[in-house]
């Protein structure tokens, strides 16, 4: 796999920008040979009460990285946002009021050009208003509607008078959600933020009608001036609509603490924990279990998963000098049965690690 490309910046007026990029990739493998492209075309505008984004990305179905993180092709994806900010004095109760626009579309990249309905579509508005020394409060509402590609969901069968019959895709679904968020000033020893989200949306893996509610949050702590520690937390939870159903969750809970031993050594710890949940895949309309067509014509029911991994890693760094760096870590990774239970924990696995480098400054007096 081989893959080349070239872009081009022109900085203009001297808030304005135009980008524009060109992406081949070269694929052999069995004998076989594919070519694939990716371009881009973007506009901008920086400006501090008025600014806007306008892209155009295309990427062909061919296209292909294997060292890269290119995770979809096949589309062409145009977007724009507009971004209008109101400054107040310093000091008033409302310091800054700000309006973010977003309008995309999504099209397979065939049907682009062909003149042919979208795949998705998104329009978005996040309204933020800045208080008096820093308090921070936002609201964004979001309308979107998908399409399913029937090709994506080839391997998926359901059972009918005893028959596999492939799995039909639902139409076109609308949805909308909604968003709050709050972030404190950044005060001397302490910061913090907080976000929830309600949506109908849409589970993608059975094309099935979905609430979704996700959180998150973040605080940051400094006691001291060697103490630095960040906590973090986010989740996320998919209610089938017609069963009432949890299909799906998430749970992500992370600290990172820092601690600065002396001018030359510190040393840092960050723990992450993990825990996915995915039930069954059911067929939207009937609710019938959904089966997975293997190559040689056999039928395999899918099944639910569970994943709770627990990960943490430790590192020690010493710069004597600059350019002068020695570090050592240690990293593991736990299991359980239990999401969140932290009492049956099971080793996976363990790494180590080392790293000097030094600079030598030749000719030097």
């Amino acid at each position: 796999n081989r893959v080349f490309g070239a872009d081009v910046r022109h900085v203009f007026g001297g808030m304005y920008y135009a980008q524009a990029q060109a992406v081949g990739s070269l694929t052999r493998a069995s004998g076989d040979q594919k070519r694939g492209g990716l371009w881009e075309a973007v506009v901008d505008r920086t400006g501090r009460g008025w600014g806007f984004h306008y892209n155009v990305l295309g990427v062909t179905p061919e296209f292909r990285t294997d060292n890269g993180f290119v995770a979809r092709t096949g589309f062409v994806s145009v977007n724009t946002a507009n971004r209008v900010s109101i400054f107040g004095r310093q000091g008033q109760l409302f310091e800054k009021l700000q309006s973010f626009s977003q309008i995309s579309g999504l099209w397979q990249y065939g049907d682009f050009f062909k003149g042919r309905s979208l795949l998705e579509s998104k329009a978005s508005l996040n309204s933020s208003v800045t208080l008096r020394r820093g308090w921070s409060l936002g609201y964004t509402p979001a309308l979107a509607t998908y399409a399913f590609d029937p090709t994506v969901y080839g391997s998926l069968r359901v059972l009918e008078n005893n028959s596999a019959v492939p799995f039909t895709p639902a139409a076109r679904i609308t949805t909308f959600s909604q968003q709050a968020s709050m972030s404190t000033p950044q005060f001397r020893r302490f910061a913090a933020s907080a976000s929830v989200l309600r949506s109908s949306d849409v589970d993608f893996n059975e094309t099935s009608r979905v609430n979704r509610t996700a959180y998150s949050g973040s605080v940051d702590w400094r006691p001291n001036t060697r103490l630095r520690m960040n906590a973090t937390y986010a989740s996320n939870e998919f209610v089938r609509r017609v069963d009432d159903v949890s299909t799906f969750s998430t749970q992500i809970p992370r600290v990172k603490a820092e601690y600065q031993l002396s001018r030359w050594v510190f040393v840092r710890l960050i723990t992450q924990y993990e825990a996915n949940r995915r039930e069954t895949l059911r067929d939207w309309r009937t609710g019938s279990l959904l089966y997975t067509r293997r190559a040689d014509g056999t039928l395999t029911p899918t099944v639910a998963s569970r994943s709770n991994l627990l990960r943490a890693d430790w590192l020690f760094s010493f710069r004597p000098s600059p350019g002068t760096v020695f570090f050592a870590g240690y990293g593991s990774s736990l299991t359980e049965p239990e999401a969140l239970g932290l009492n049956r924990l099971r080793r996976v696995s363990d790494s180590f690690f080392l790293k000097a480098s030094w600079v030598n400054r030749l000719g030097a007096r």
